[in-house]
């Protein structure tokens, strides 16, 4: 059997890979809730990490110890930096974490997405008739909210898309000799604002703070309403890709080392 890990952040994302994804059953490994899946020669484990790449880390490590795996596959939902449109395929070349000091900057983990696996993806996303866009993902430790900041994160690192979780998947591929792949759909554009400031919801007493700046800004309703809509678009692709990756059987990687 070849177990593929594939990575999502949160409940909605989760589920819409599911909703492409034959699941079988659901084991908990390493206190890591994990449903698990099978096609052919091929196994899934599809795992909830949370949001942020602090969450990440912590669970594909743990279950990456007690599970040996022969891909990882960071999915979900991105920001596009680039033209597109919502649920355009968002496919990783490179990946790399950034870090705003004084200006934005690349970090010094720079992780390759494996070759043959990303020319899979595109013939599945081909196949499902779908857009995509190839390049490097770049993933932060906060969400990027404001329009302005994320064309000045284009500008400086030329990436084509963004995300939170991606760098430290692909971390723990990298220290495993494990091959890594990045297959988001579009949920955000370059030139819009987010309807909120997210972090605030990320923080410990987050929800309450996140409420009260919802409740002084009741305009943001309607930008909430807006990403609701651009979220469905984003998982009804993923799923749609899911549905194709699992039908055609393309899935060639290396074995681990």
């Amino acid at each position: 059997m070849n177990p593929i890990a594939i990575f999502a952040a949160t409940h909605w994302e989760l589920q819409a890979v599911r909703r492409g994804l034959a699941m079988d059953r659901v084991e908990t490994i390493a206190g890591v809730r994990c449903h698990i899946g099978q096609r052919e020669d091929r196994t899934y484990w599809l795992i909830q990490t949370g949001v942020g790449p602090t969450a990440a880390r912590s669970v594909a490590e743990r279950v990456l110890t007690a599970q040996p795996m022969s891909l990882i596959m960071s999915t979900g939902f991105a920001c596009a930096l680039v033209p597109a449109q919502v649920g355009d395929l968002i496919v990783g070349t490179s990946v790399s974490s950034v870090h705003e000091e004084r200006g934005w900057m690349m970090g010094s983990d720079c992780v390759l997405c494996d070759e043959t696996v990303r020319a899979s993806v595109l013939i599945v996303a081909q196949d499902a008739g779908l857009v995509t866009r190839t390049g490097t993902v770049v993933s932060s430790e906060t969400v990027i909210w404001r329009a302005e900041e994320k064309h000045r994160l284009q500008r400086v690192t030329g990436a084509t898309g963004l995300d939170m979780e991606s760098a430290a998947l692909a971390e723990m591929a990298q220290e495993r000799g494990l091959p890594m792949a990045i297959v988001r759909t579009v949920s955000d554009l370059a030139d819009e604002d987010l309807p909120l400031d997210f972090n605030l919801f990320l923080r410990p007493t987050g929800w309450i703070k996140g409420l009260q700046a919802l409740i002084g800004h009741p305009s943001s309703l309607v930008g909430l309403n807006r990403l609701r809509k651009q979220s469905r678009v984003a998982a009804d692709r993923l799923t749609e890709w899911f549905q194709y990756y699992a039908e055609t059987g393309r899935a060639s990687h290396r074995s681990p080392r």
